[in-house]
């Protein structure tokens, strides 16, 4: 399987993913969700997927363990979606990628 094949499927995960967070878990957790990518194992039996949250660090832990409580329930549903042979095990990660960017703007500023 290429590259391009893992990007494809992906992206299909990560708007599945979104999907179900705006239709079920939009009212019960703090702040604001986006998922930004889902990359896929070779295999694609694996899917992790990065959001970001905007809040404080207390609703990231909050949002994540509300995340991993619906994993099966979010998994069902990009297994509906996203027409696959195998439904891939979902992991859920705090993507830092802005807090990163951030942090090195201030040492370039610095410098």
């Amino acid at each position: 399987m290429g590259i391009a094949r893992q990007k494809r499927v992906g992206e299909a995960i990560r708007a599945a993913v979104a999907e179900y967070l705006i239709l079920n878990l939009a009212n019960s957790t703090p702040g604001f969700i986006t998922v930004s990518h889902a990359r896929m194992s070779p295999d694609l039996k694996i899917a992790t997927v990065y959001f970001t949250i905007y809040g404080s660090t207390v609703d990231v832990a909050f949002t994540f363990k509300t995340l991993e409580k619906h994993n099966s329930r979010v998994r069902y549903h990009v297994g509906q979606e996203v027409p696959l042979k195998y439904v891939p095990e979902l992991r859920f990660f705090v993507d830092d990628t802005l807090e990163y960017t951030d942090k090195m703007n201030q040492v370039m500023k610095d410098i």
